[in-house]
């Protein structure tokens, strides 16, 4: 039976919101001991689930390959031990995903739903108690910055998104929408951004590409579209101005701070640190941000070289090197692409615990989406009841 027809099971829903939510939570809470924690867990879990399987030769010239393109950065002192943990961990995090991604994709739709309704309820309840504060979302989690739940519930709206459109075959609507109020409320710029395109190519995909999108569902979706848009344009002066008062955006689209770090970490470059990664010695990443660059592809590049670097950036583009449908390779590039945007001004991809999102997205890629358009058309009884979330 084609996995697309397979109901769900309550059991296995159960386990993967389960897993889901321990290695999203162990990420959110930044505490060094959880972070650990998640990577053993993502480790056993992988182990118990491969430990009657066979690889391929094929599979395992791969994954040897990959390994060896991690091995600039272990020729370096400057980061401790972080590159040797954060290679077993990825490796870690690269199998739980693809074991758990045997699983139907009902059962992820379900257990994203689960988890992102879960966290847009708490997200709400903060908000209603921390109003008076300046940064509301700033005070829910001690260490983090307003601008971090955004981030964390990008991953899981990116996620949702595409599970969504590998059984039903299009877009939801609601939750993208959702995810830009919360990132406005986040007072951010990245997350703003990130989600409002994440709205606009989700309606521009579901009037034009869904082959699940109804005639009746389309016209509602163009008859909104017209009416946001003369609302945006009959109101544009109170919404620059709550732009403007409330988000980063009234500065720019470029961040300052985001900037002086790059280049910093740019001056230590050189032909020999570019292939291995460099220190944060003398920086501002070291002298104000703890050694926190801020930005995933710096942190990538500084613990583990160019190779692993240059894999992680064109990442998304090995959709397009398969047989699948043009419609999900387009929708599947552009949503992790978007994913990958918000990771240059946040540190929530490579490495870190919800790489397991990233991997898991690849993984229902190549195992359940279709090789042609056609075959979409065959399960369109199961848009039928479409998500809001």
């Amino acid at each position: 039976m084609n996995a697309l027809n397979v109901p769900a099971n309550k059991r296995s829903v159960f386990s993967i919101t389960l897993l889901m939510t321990f290695i999203l939570m162990t990420f959110v809470l930044q505490k060094p001991v959880l972070l650990i924690g998640g990577a053993v867990i993502c480790a056993v879990y992988a182990c118990i689930c491969f430990q009657f399987s066979t690889f391929r030769n094929k599979d395992l010239s791969w994954f040897l390959v990959v390994c060896i393109f991690f091995l600039p950065g272990m020729t370096k002192y400057s980061h401790g031990l972080s590159p040797f943990f954060y290679f077993f961990s990825t490796i870690a995090i690269f199998f739980a995903a693809k074991a758990a991604s045997r699983y139907p994709p009902q059962v992820f739709l379900i257990s994203f739903r689960i988890i992102y309704t879960v966290a847009v309820t708490g997200i709400a309840y903060a908000l209603y108690v921390y109003w008076d504060m300046p940064e509301p979302l700033g005070e829910v989690i001690e260490g983090s910055s307003a601008n971090g739940i955004p981030a964390y519930l990008i991953v899981m709206q990116v996620s949702l998104s595409l599970c969504n459109y590998v059984v039903l075959q299009k877009l939801p609507v609601l939750s993208p929408i959702i995810t830009a109020i919360v990132a406005f409320f986040g007072y951010g710029r990245g997350s703003l951004v990130v989600a409002g395109l994440l709205v606009m190519f989700t309606l521009l995909f579901n009037l034009s590409l869904s082959h699940a999108s109804s005639r009746r569902y389309k016209v509602f979706l163009t008859v909104f579209l017209l009416g946001l848009a003369i609302a945006v344009v009959g109101n544009y002066d109170q919404i620059e101005e709550a732009m403007n008062l409330y988000t980063k955006l009234g500065a720019g689209l470029v961040d300052q701070n985001r900037l002086e770090i790059w280049g910093q970490y740019l001056e230590k470059i050189n032909l020999w640190t570019l292939l291995i990664g460099a220190d944060y010695t003398g920086t501002v990443i070291e002298l104000q941000y703890a050694s926190n660059p801020h930005i995933s592809f710096v942190r990538t590049h500084a613990l583990f070289g160019l190779p692993i670097t240059l894999l992680a950036l064109f990442s998304p583009l090995i959709v397009f090197f398969t047989d699948k449908a043009w419609s999900a390779k387009l929708i599947f590039a552009t949503f992790i692409g978007l994913l990958m945007m918000r990771a240059m001004s946040e540190p929530i991809l490579f490495p870190t615990l919800l790489d397991f999102f990233f991997f898991l997205n690849l993984f229902l890629f190549f195992r359940y989406v279709p090789k042609c358009e056609s075959a979409f058309r065959v399960h369109r009884e199961l848009s039928s009841n479409s998500a809001i979330v």
